[in-house]
């Protein structure tokens, strides 16, 4: 017998873990997901013989149980990979992570030699006056100097996110560079360094995990796994309201195949952006609070996916294209994360092209956007224009949170008032605007349903994911 009403809002990992682990808790949960599939972003497309993911999923995690989970519910679908990622700029390939030995190699020697006299003079000047880490830009560049700021992650994190890397918070960059600083890349480069290098900084993670089928066999699985347990999924339903009285979420409208349906609720787990759902609460919260959920931002990403005459054009997973001049900024390979992932003796890319909605590349032409795709990849030297035998698009609206400089207090003045609903759990990227991991987002959704189970609204979804580390 069910033991309250749950609804979810959206079929993406951290939705459909708590629906499955609220099932096996004696719940039947409403899951409610706006898209005709389950997976969120971390869906597969699949079609002709090819497997697609919406840019590179790795499956890796620092919490052994949120691995065995998966790893028994998949079984032998999850086949274990070794990361090979690299950069191409200035006409030549560079390691990723960075590696002062490759830096040093391809580099040429005297932007070499400078580079490293920078970041000497950029260490010493900071143990005199240290400078703060107030944005993106300080951050770096107290860490590995202006010149290598300038040469590689200044470009790319401008291109990436369409905005001065002066304007994003420092704790983006905390989060995603890959290495500590050009000191900790020498010491490991030389052998000198290995293991937890003590800077609050988490170890790049080489091995990895990945089904056979695609990333998105991990949701769609724990989907027949919440289903088996009585959890109702409602694919192409688009919420409408979400209703409070008295302290309480009480009741979500949704529209399906034409029709108005209202399911109450005892409890709500959201998993949308969190903009979003805060735009949809009936009554409407405070004008202030309206007015720091506009000023949340996601930045926008166009796929371009590429069939291929061609069985592999590099052995890389993915790899990176800072120079501002190329239109898109990652490339990945779908067949070497899996060999099931194109036909016999025909290979794919999957091209990321980031972006805002409205922008002058959102709104540019398919052939346009293809054109010039196509013109960077040529001259990167990955293959011929002749052996593209098929392409097409797909557009993700909602892709990462932008981590401006405003986004913290925007976030908490959201946070709070959403506290303020004692049967209220959001979580995932979106649902905490956290620039998370799929294992973060599953052990939310888990975290989620022990919330509810237990009666401790509030006390464990948060906590996943929120360490200033490197969650690459």
């Amino acid at each position: 017998m069910a033991k309250g009403r749950v609804v979810i809002l959206g079929a993406g990992p951290a939705g459909l873990a708590a629906a499955w682990k609220l099932t096996e808790r004696g719940y039947q949960p409403d899951v409610i997901e706006l898209k005709p599939f389950v997976g969120g972003m971390a869906y597969t497309i699949r079609s002709d013989g090819y497997l697609w993911d919406l840019g590179p999923h790795r499956f890796h995690s620092s919490n052994p149980a949120i691995i065995n989970e998966i790893d028994k519910l998949l079984g032998d679908e999850l086949e274990k990979r070794d990361r090979k990622t690299r950069v191409f700029f200035w006409n030549k390939m560079y390691d990723y992570p960075l590696n002062a030995g490759n830096l040093l190699k391809n580099l040429p020697l005297y932007v070499a030699g400078l580079s490293f006299l920078d970041f000497a003079a950029t260490v010493v000047k900071n143990k005199i006056k240290p400078s703060p880490d107030d944005n993106f830009e300080s951050w770096v560049v107290n860490r590995f100097g202006r010149r290598l700021y300038d040469i590689y992650f200044g470009p790319y994190t401008a291109k990436v996110w369409g905005r001065d890397p002066r304007k994003l918070s420092s704790s983006w960059a905390a989060q995603r560079v890959a290495v500590v600083d050009l000191w900790d890349l020498t010491l490991r480069t030389l052998g000198f360094r290995k293991g937890d290098n003590n800077f609050h900084h988490s170890e790049y993670k080489d091995l990895f995990y990945y089904p056979r089928q695609g990333v998105g066999r991990i949701s769609e699985v724990i989907a027949e796994k919440a289903a088996e347990g009585g959890a109702r999924i409602h694919l192409n339903a688009r919420m409408l309201e979400v209703r409070h009285q008295k302290g309480r979420i009480a009741e979500v409208v949704y529209e399906q195949h034409g029709k108005t349906h209202v399911l109450p609720c005892d409890y709500l787990i959201s998993t949308i952006p969190i903009s979003s759902l805060v735009r949809s609460i009936r009554p409407e919260p405070p004008e202030a609070i309206m007015h720091a959920a506009q000023g949340l931002k996601f930045r926008a990403m166009i796929f371009l996916f590429l069939k291929l005459n061609k069985s592999q054009v590099t052995n890389d997973h993915w790899i990176y294209f800072p120079d501002p001049k190329v239109i898109f900024n990652r490339v990945s390979e779908m067949r070497n994360f899996s060999h099931e992932a194109a036909p016999h003796g025909k290979g794919s890319l999957t091209v990321e092209i980031t972006c805002d909605i409205g922008d002058e590349i959102w709104t540019e032409s398919e052939e346009v956007l293809y054109e010039k795709t196509i013109q960077g990849l040529v001259e990167a030297g990955l293959f011929k224009r002749e052996e593209v035998i098929g392409h097409f698009f797909e557009r993700l609206p909602n892709a990462y949170p932008s981590y401006d400089l405003n986004y913290e207090g925007n976030l908490a003045a959201l946070i709070y008032q959403l506290s303020s609903f004692d049967n209220m759990i959001t979580g995932g990227r979106q649902g905490l605007f956290r620039y998370i991991n799929t294992d973060h987002a599953l052990e939310m959704g888990f975290c989620a349903a022990q919330e509810i189970a237990n009666q401790e609204i509030g006390t464990k979804v948060a906590r996943v994911g929120d360490a200033p580390v490197y969650f690459g």
